[in-house]
């Protein structure tokens, strides 16, 4: 009985051990999610055909900043070997709560876009005119509190942190 308690043992020590070398082996990867000859990349800011002026400034800089995260790529103004470029389509708010005055009290702003991932060394869309949404992401970026005094600019920025998230998932990460 107690060798195969021994015997047990080492074979839970063992498959433990497989999972924690595998993941291991899985998080310390060196190679980026583009093509190997993608070592910039330019991020315009999105044309905006909504009234909601600011969301394409939040967005380009959302973009860069997730960008310069991965040592791997440069994010430069002219010359990149891929560019990134969209267009707002819509901004919508929706009231997910209403105050005891039936005035909205939490407001999630949504922003839809297309966007799309140009490869200027092989002179072909990897990605192109994909729509897009802050919903995708499945966060709650884009809530604020209006019934706190929140300004809707801060589910803009929410909005437009999840947006970039998304892009730069499907773009750096999509290889």
């Amino acid at each position: 009985m107690r060798k195969e308690k021994v015997r047990h043992a080492a074979w839970l020590l063992i498959l433990f051990l497989g999972v924690f070398i595998s993941a291991a082996g899985c998080r310390t990867t060196t190679r980026s999610g583009l093509p190997a000859h993608i070592r910039t990349v330019e991020v315009h800011i999105f044309h905006n055909k909504t009234m909601h002026k600011g969301i394409e400034n939040w967005l380009a800089r959302e973009i860069i900043d997730r960008l310069n995260t991965d040592a791997r790529i440069r994010v430069v103004s002219r010359g990149g070997d891929a560019v990134i470029t969209g267009e707002i389509k819509s901004v919508t708010r929706s009231t997910l709560r209403e105050t005891t005055t039936n005035t909205p009290g939490t407001v999630l702003i949504t922003v839809n876009a297309e966007y799309s991932f140009y490869d200027q060394i092989e002179r072909r869309y990897i990605i192109d005119d994909a729509a897009i949404s802050s919903r995708d992401t499945g966060l709650s970026y884009g809530i604020y509190e209006a019934a706190r005094g929140e300004m809707p600019e801060q589910g803009e920025r929410g909005a437009a942190r999840a947006m970039a998230a998304e892009i730069v998932r499907r773009t750096v990460g999509r290889w």
